[in-house]
């Protein structure tokens, strides 16, 4: 136990909640200097939690009670209140007014006091972390130098010095250090550390999203450098205590564009009946070793983070790209899955292996989709591999029926393709489309995932587990009542849920217009899938056991459990060497978790960027959509190509509504506005900046 966790123990055992800093030192018999600053800091970094509160005026610390605090993170409004999300997701969002922020900015991490006699009020009792310190914004020097932010919940314009300007022309984009915050009213003071240049250029509107998020497509200096030195061949002294895989089959399938090539895989049918299939995937350890400075800069960025035109890379180039890529017959290092699966699709013998392969092909998804559904030409082109293709088809069907009937829910949500122009303009957007070559890649990586979990999970090592809780009952009770508009319904004990409840909610609403709409919103209703080191199952897969195992180019957790496998196959793990990876899995299962949810978030903010910017090319024309969401102050309308626009309530027809929040409708006299609804609309306005589309109601459909 550390003294952090012994004193917040002792503390909860005590009568009182108040403690003068006599009162400490009697309770923990604080004798010595040295001990008393223990004791110090231990109690500013219980404030820091929200654990405690130190009051200035009677020199005490008080107890937080949960029931009249929150801990949480501030999201902004541009008109200047704002609310507070519990970080523990227990308590009810608190909506904070302008006065009683007392100097807390979007995205800040505070402890709210809920206001007596107030229902979800609260007022900032203290700024416990600053959630944002860098700033992207437009340079107004007009008078004074000012930062006005992209992002208007970011509700205050940020003072720049005239000589922290790096020398920015006005109304250009640029990155700004917040230096100071503001007590109450006053404004921010900053420096612009980077000028990105004006928002027409190109490319300059994915940077500034980039910028604001914290992502850098460079790596610093250090890590350049290393990642030069590396070697970019596979030599014969590199086989040695690896399995050769070079005289296999084997061949990668990815998207036509993709350059980091992760995974490949190899397929043999037995004689019995049972099926060989091996997953390799690129053993990135071999050249990012722990605590090197590539290690470090990975850890920091977490994940790779794809926008429409640019990836902005958790690994160097000459890594991401080059050596770790399994590019095609060439030889590559991997941490390799072999499983023997039966015709039930159960795995009946595993092994892990470091290996070495020399693929085959590099195969796209059309051209295996292809070769499937029978192509001729592409059969012909690719006869060295159609069989295996073929055999590995078979296989996939297998494991989809397995895990159908384990109760796996399966979202069919819309991803789509921006279409760009020189400019880096958008000029379409379609859908992606899912095909059996995607699907069978899925399946096997899914496959491979839950086997090392097993694998490690009974060895008892330190591991980075991929988990997602059991939904919790209060959301699937919203859910059900969000269903009912649809005729849908989930049967079963909402308290002991099992995915296969959730799972024929979604077979019910397949094929129809609301599919995804119903998978967005049951998905909404979900806990969010997250890394922990703690094996707590997966319950959307249905899966006792899993973890990422098959894309460490690109996702750090991916990284660490092949440093574990690797510890276990050397035999190496001992009771330090366990210690060690113990503390370090425990850091990066929650460092991950949180550079994910950024990724997700920028990913997001750059999705809705450029279907504004698109949607400003159909302004004026008409088309169909289905209700996507409804509120207070209108409709929000999703076309196919899932652009998403607002049919503000006085844009429908003339009507008294009233908004069910249930329900999910607007009900009026003579119209009704439901979720899942086929209305005709006129794209009205689009603003980039605000991500924001407006719609004006033609009919309904």
């Amino acid at each position: 136990m550390t003294l952090k966790e012994k004193v917040k123990e002792t503390l909860s055992q005590q009568e009182k909640t108040t403690f003068t800093i006599k009162n400490l030192y009697d309770i923990f018999a604080v004798q010595g200097k040295t001990m008393a600053e223990e004791l110090a800091k231990v109690m500013d970094s219980l404030c820091s939690d929200g654990e405690f509160v130190f009051e200035e005026k009677t020199k005490k610390y008080k107890a937080v009670d949960g029931r009249n605090f929150v801990v949480g993170i501030i999201q902004g409004n541009a008109r200047g209140f704002g609310f507070c999300i519990d970080e523990k997701a227990v308590s009810q969002d608190l909506f904070i007014s302008r006065a009683h922020l007392h100097g807390a900015l979007h995205r800040d991490r505070v402890l709210v006091k809920k206001i007596d006699g107030t229902k979800d009020e609260g007022e900032v009792v203290k700024i416990l972390q600053r959630g944002m310190t860098q700033i992207v914004g437009r340079l107004d020097k007009k008078n004074q130098a000012f930062v006005i932010p992209d992002d208007d919940r970011f509700a205050k314009d940020i003072f720049i010095p005239q000589k922290k300007t790096l020398g920015a022309k006005n109304n250009q984009k640029v990155l700004v250090k917040i230096t100071s915050y503001p007590n109450k009213e006053k404004n921010p003071e900053g420096e612009v550390v980077k000028v990105i240049g004006y928002q027409n250029e190109k490319g300059n509107d994915i940077l500034s999203v980039a910028y604001q998020y914290g992502l850098d497509y460079d790596f610093p200096q250090a890590v350049s450098q290393s990642a030069a030195a590396v070697p970019q061949v596979v030599d014969k002294s590199q086989f040695k205590n690896r399995r050769d895989f070079t005289g296999w089959t084997t061949f990668t399938i990815d998207g036509a564009d993709a350059r980091d090539l992760d995974d490949a895989v190899s397929i043999k049918k037995n004689a019995d009946g049972t099926y060989l299939l091996g997953v390799h995937i690129a053993d990135v350890s071999h050249y990012v070793k722990q605590g090197s400075v590539i290690d470090k800069e990975a850890f920091e960025r977490g994940t790779s983070v794809y926008f429409p035109d640019k990836v902005f890379p958790m690994l160097p180039v000459e890594l991401s790209n080059g050596i770790c890529s399994l590019n095609p017959k060439q030889n590559r290092l991997t941490m390799s899955c072999l499983m023997t699966v039966n015709k039930q699709g159960k795995v009946v013998d595993a092994e892990i292996c470091q290996g070495v392969i020399k693929t085959t092909e590099r195969m796209t998804y059309d051209d295996v989709t292809a070769i499937i559904e029978g192509d001729r030409q592409k059969t012909k082109q690719y006869a060295n591999i159609a069989k295996d293709i073929l055999t590995m088809k078979e296989l996939a069907e297998i494991l989809i029926a397995k895990r159908e009937k384990r109760g796996c829910i399966n979202f069919e949500t819309k991803e789509v393709k921006f279409i760009m122009d020189a400019c880096g303009r958008v000029t379409d957007i379609k859908p992606y489309e899912r095909t059996i070559s995607h699907k069978m890649i899925e399946e096997f990586m899914i496959l491979a995932n839950e086997t090392v979990a097993e694998y490690v999970y009974y060895q008892e090592a330190p591991f980075v587990y991929r988990v997602h809780e059991k939904p919790d009952i209060d959301k699937l009770k919203d859910l059900n009542s969000f269903l009912k508009s649809f005729g849908l319904y989930i049967n079963g004990d909402l308290e002991n849920i099992h995915s296969a409840n959730l799972q024929k909610v979604m077979q019910k609403a397949k094929g129809m217009p609301y599919e995804h709409i119903v998978g967005r919103v049951m998905l909404r209703s979900m806990q969010k899938a997250r890394y922990h080191f703690t094996n707590l199952g997966h319950f959307g897969l249905a899966s006792d056991c899993y973890c990422h195992f098959t894309s460490p180019i690109r996702r750090y957790p991916d990284l660490v459990v092949h440093r574990v496998l690797k510890l276990i196959l050397n035999g190496s793990l001992d009771g330090n060497a366990s210690a060690r990876m113990h503390e370090f899995v425990k850091s990066a299962s929650v460092h991950s978790s949180e550079r994910e949810k950024l990724a997700d978030e920028a990913e997001r903010d750059v999705d809705d960027m450029k279907k504004a910017e698109f949607a400003r090319t159909l302004i004026g024309q008409d088309f169909e959509g289905i209700i996507s969401g409804v509120t207070g102050f209108g409709i929000f309308v999703e076309l196919p190509n899932t652009v998403e626009g607002l049919i503000r309530i006085e844009n429908l027809p003339d009507d008294v509504y009233e908004f069910d929040e249930k329900k999910y409708t607007l009900l009026g006299r003579h119209n009704k506005f439901t979720l899942g609804q086929a209305v005709k609309i006129k794209v009205a306005a689009a603003d980039v900046d605000t991500r924001k589309i407006d719609f004006d109601f033609v009919g309904v459909v």
